[in-house]
This record gives structure tokens, sequence and C-alpha cells, in this order.
């Protein structure tokens, strides 16, 4: 959640509707907990969200607050020169067909920055379903302008976080250099949804593995104020929502509040999987949980450790930010300790692989720094290897073991993807810098 400097102009015209895609209607009830689509060979996660009576599929992500969808004939921009290229180029699936009476926002604006580009557009309110579950005049962000890309199927997306980390801004005209300023704070939808005695102050999250060489399938559940129907540990991890230090005032106000999933990893254990040796590095640092990284995030140190520990050891590629490694290569175990548990990762959710370049990457990498920030990050890897409960109500999240979740799991498969996984990882680069001393 870090920023860039090119600039791009949101207005506030009116937006003119029109159709380059067909519409996915809702032909079925959805039902909570809300099954999920994995894409990519599982580092994207999608859930079915309907606008009104149009539906699409939206990245599912922890580590954002808007819920946003491109408009029809939005404008897709190159993140690099600004200029505008073709809405094929963005890899959104079904675009948002805007109702004749829609109801803006007045005097606002939307803009949002994430690791991977900026969605820009108007505010309007629209009714929101997920999971059978609808939200009346939800407030939304409608984009017409985005260096952001989704996955091919995806139309925009879902952040599940806390209200600071909204990005209406006051104003008829925004450009992402002031994408902090003049923020206007709103209940995001999962906030309305449980402040309007909809469903409880928690949801809850499962994400599934695919199967090797398969890009895109069953991802998990979405669970709003509901467990999802997998088998996990009855022992829970309970770790306090924590405010992210760090930060900027003009990110957080400069009021002490939490925005992020921010959590106190207690410490990091790792060693070879053929035996029982272990090193355990037991310095507490703060992490955000974001369904929206594919990758851990540790200190620098500790992941230059650990990568030296692969068999044969992965090599960190400046021009890429990440560590390189053998497909075939023997991942070390990997535990992360929170409240005084260890939750060890499978060695499938160790290795991320480039079906077109056949290139594999680490999943563990250093922290991403930029604009003075130097966040870490429990993604997708982690993820993987539990069920996780993010509770306003108690401002804690919670984490069970998911099945297989043991040190000795005997799974060779590796973690394939297509070409956007180094899309994501190149455009991460851009906004955030993969510090490596």
């Amino acid at each position: 959640m870090l920023f860039t400097t090119c600039t791009l102009l949101a207005t506030a015209a009116p937006f003119v509707a029109g159709s380059v895609a067909p519409l996915r209607r809702r032909s079925n009830p959805q039902s909570n907990p809300a099954p999920m689509i994995a894409t990519g060979n599982a580092i994207v996660f999608d859930v079915e969200v309907q606008f009104g009576n149009q539906s699409f599929l939206l990245l599912v992500d922890t580590g954002s607050s808007d819920t946003w969808v491109v408009k029809t004939d939005f404008q897709c921009v190159d993140g690099a020169d600004n200029s505008n290229i073709s809405q094929e180029s963005c890899l959104f699936g079904p675009t948002y067909d805007v109702p004749t009476d829609m109801q803006y926002v007045k005097n606002q604006t939307f803009g949002v920055q994430y690791g991977t580009g900026i969605a820009l557009g108007k505010v309007g309110f629209e009714n929101i379903t997920i999971g059978g579950i609808t939200v009346p005049k939800q407030k939304i962000g409608i984009v017409d302008r985005s260096t952001d890309k989704g996955d091919g199927i995806n139309s925009g997306i879902l952040g599940l976080g806390y209200p600071p980390l909204t990005s209406a801004h006051y104003g008829d005209t925004l450009d992402n250099t002031s994408l902090l300023l003049n923020r206007a704070v709103y209940d995001p939808l999962f906030v309305s949804m449980y402040k309007k005695g909809l469903v409880d102050s928690w949801y809850s999250m499962a994400i599934e593995r695919l199967p090797q060489n398969v890009t895109t399938g069953p991802g998990g559940w979405l669970g709003l104020g509901e467990f999802p129907p997998v088998s996990h540990s009855d022992d829970w991890a309970v770790a306090p929502i924590e405010v992210t230090k760090g930060l900027p005032d003009l990110y957080t106000g400069g009021v002490d509040q939490i925005t992020l999933m921010t959590l106190t990893v207690d410490g990091i254990a790792w060693g070879s999987r053929s035996n029982q040796s272990r090193t355990t590095n037991s310095t507490s640092f703060q992490a955000v949980v974001d369904s929206g990284n594919q990758m851990n995030m540790v200190p620098q140190a500790v992941a230059d450790e650990i990568n030296a520990e692969f068999k044969p050891p992965a090599v960190y590629n400046e021009d890429a930010g990440v560590y390189a490694v053998e497909c075939d290569a023997e991942a070390p175990a990997l535990g992360i300790e929170i409240d005084g548990k260890t939750f060890w990762h499978q060695a499938a959710d160790m290795i991320i692989q480039d079906e077109a370049t056949g290139l594999c990457y680490s999943s563990l990498n250093g922290p991403a720094s930029g604009s003075g920030i130097s966040l870490h990050f429990l993604g997708d890897a982690f993820l993987k290897n539990v069920v996780s409960v993010f509770d306003f109500g108690k401002d804690e999240m919670r984490f069970a073991r998911a099945p297989l979740d043991c040190v000795s799991c005997s799974d060779d498969s590796v973690g394939s993807s297509s070409a956007m996984i180094m899309i994501r990882l190149r455009r991460l680069s851009c906004y955030t810098t993969v510090g490596h001393q």
C-alpha cells in the first residue's frame, strides 16, 4: 500500500455508459460462506460480488478497504509513461454498466494506490450483495482510469480492511500525487454489513492450493460472520490488531489508529525438512496479513538465511527483486510463530513458478519499502496453511492450523502460475522497493 509519483487525472465528469464485454448475471442464490476462485495457480483469490443486478468477480484483499469495479468505458493506462492503452491490456473481466439513475457522492472522487497500480474514478452508491447478504446504498468506487491490472477474470477489488484505509477524496479532481490528502473516510462494505446487524463483526477465510499445472479452480471460502466449511485445529492463536508503526501522518491523519491488518510475529523457525534440526529467530516484528500479496515478506537478514537453506540455495535477483530458485529445489521447513504457536508451511507454498519463463522464485522475501516506509507481510504463502478470522469487534485476528499443516508434509508440487506472476512482481517493484542489503 505504497505510493508512486506518476500523474493520472480523475474527474467528476458524468460517465457515459456503453458495453465492451458481456455482463455476468447472477443465476443462483449466493451462499455464505462464499466460495472463492483461485487464479494464476492460487496466487490470486476472487469472490463473486453483485452490484445491483450485475455480478462480478473481485479480488479478495485484506490489505485494503475499498470495494470498486471498472466501468464499461474505463481507460487502461500504462503506469510507466501514463499513455492510454487498450482495455484488454489491463486484464480485467466484465465491466460495470453504470445505471442511468446512478447516484454519485457529490464533490468526491475515488483514488486508490496499491503495490500493483492505481485506480481512479468516482464515488457512488450501489446495492452490494456478497454471500447472499445485501448492503443497500453502499459507497463504492467506480473506476474510469486504471494502471492496476486484473487476473483475466476479475473486475476490481473487494477491500476488507478498516475505514481509515478508504480512498474517497473531497473535490472534483484528483491526481495520484495527492492520494493521501483530503480523504473522505467512510465505512467499507464489511464494516457497513456488521454495523447494520446483517452479520457478526468478523469474517473468516480459508484459501486453497491448486494442483500442479492447474491455473484456475476452487480457491476456498470467505465467511461473513461464519466459519468456512473446512477442518482445522481447535487451538487458536490470537493476535491483537495493532497500530502499524512507521506510517506517515498523511496516511494516519496524525492519529494512532488501526489502519492495516497488522500483528506481531513472535519469531520464525526454519531448517531442513529431512531432519528435526531447527533454527529459530525470536526477534519479534510487525507484519501485515494481506490476502492480496502472494508472498511472505520478513526482515531482510531472516529472508537471506532461510533462502540460503533451499537445496540448491535461492539466489537474490536484483532485477526482479525476488530470490530465484530451482523449480525442483528442496524447500526448507518454515514456521511462523504467533501467540506461542508455530504455523508450518507446506513445501508447495515455498516456491512460485512462472509458466511463461519456466523460472521459479521463493515465496519468501525481504520487506517492502518505499516513501520512507518499510513493511513486512504475511501473504497467501502463510494463509494457505491456516484458517483465519478477522474480528472488528475485538480488533484481533485468530488463526488455526489447516489440514496438512506439518513440517514433514510430502508435497512435491510447486505452485506454478501464468505470466501474471512476473507482471505482478515487476509492478510491485515499481511502487515499492524490495530492499536487499
